[in-house]
């Protein structure tokens, strides 16, 4: 794990303007990695079921893949010099990297998601 946070610290640190891309477009295109999700998604899928585990499951898997896709480039840089280091193809250790995010950010996003409709 400390090999991974060495890694998007130094690539944070080498590409910058990578971070200020990201946090600039994030804002930006919030109605689109969050709304997508939301209202397109989730009543696409209600239509074809009624099961709200795969409503839920479809909504954030969906959300995490509109999010982590800000991060394509920092991502890729990463796996570049992960694959150097371990020594393994670049396709490899990007799409561990990829899916790991994918994985933490629905997460994430289903627990927003969570909280925001029981308000």
């Amino acid at each position: 794990m400390s090999l991974y946070l060495y890694n998007y610290s130094k690539v944070l640190k080498k590409n910058f303007m990578l971070v200020i891309v990201a946090t600039f477009l994030l804002p930006l295109t919030f109605f689109i990695w969050a709304g997508v999700p939301f209202f397109i998604i989730g009543s696409t899928v209600a239509e074809f079921t009624s099961n709200l585990v795969i409503i839920h499951l479809c909504i954030a898997l969906s959300g995490g893949f509109l999010f982590s896709l800000f991060f394509v480039p920092i991502n890729l840089q990463v796996a570049k010099n992960i694959a150097e280091i371990k020594q393994c193809s670049v396709l490899d250790s990007f799409i561990s990297i990829e899916v790991i995010w994918l994985l933490v950010s629905s997460l994430i996003f289903e627990l927003i998601f969570s909280i925001v409709v029981r308000l």
